[in-house]
């Protein structure tokens, strides 16, 4: 299972939007901090936290920074559990099928563990980061495929983008794009997995 759209909702606008009343300003810190390549190079672990945060407030006016470094320490705040998805992974286990977590995702997943029981409930976890790595790059799923010794074939991927799914099954997984937990188990009776 990917984590951010599937497992866990990944909402950053609105999240940016609760936290900044003013509509321009929150456009600003929103693409500042979640919009440009500071995001994607954390989750290819090219970047330090540090790193990027700094180069992130260079992109919004001085009185805007402190809110921006804000809303970047509590960014974990605008995911929250995907309803039925703990429980669709926990009758997985009962039945003995093994569920992994492939995500892209920085150096600060630990913590998302700590805050998510779902994440607990799924021992094996594959984050970018930690491989300098991301999706959809074939690199990652030859990689994770290897790291956990996988068949492809053997192997039913769930992903919210379609790009990553398209990955994934040019390496011979079965992906299917995710939309929703009863949509996730008509796929997997679908492939003979019966849930």
């Amino acid at each position: 299972f990917d984590m951010g759209g599937v497992l866990l909702a990944y909402e950053p606008w609105a999240f940016v939007q609760r936290e900044i009343a003013d509509p321009e300003d929150a456009r600003k810190i929103f693409d500042a901090c979640f919009g440009g390549p500071e995001w994607q190079a954390l989750d290819a672990g090219a970047i330090s936290e540090e790193e990027a945060l700094a180069s992130m407030k260079e992109k919004v006016e001085p009185e805007l920074r402190g809110k921006l470094a804000r809303l970047f320490e509590t960014w974990p705040d605008c995911m929250s559990p995907i309803s039925g998805m703990e429980e669709l992974v926990r009758t997985l286990q009962e039945k003995g099928i093994r569920c992994l977590v492939l995500s892209n995702a920085s150096v600060r997943f630990p913590a998302l563990v700590e805050r998510f029981s779902v994440l607990r409930r799924i021992d094996e976890r594959f984050v970018s980061a930690f491989y300098k790595l991301v999706k959809p790059t074939r690199a990652i799923y030859e990689r994770f495929l290897a790291e956990y010794s996988l068949k492809a074939e053997e192997c039913v991927f769930f992903d919210d983008l379609q790009a990553n799914v398209d990955g994934a099954a040019a390496c011979g997984i079965q992906a299917h794009r995710f939309c929703g937990v009863e949509d996730a188990v008509r796929f997997l009776n679908s492939v003979g997995v019966s849930v």
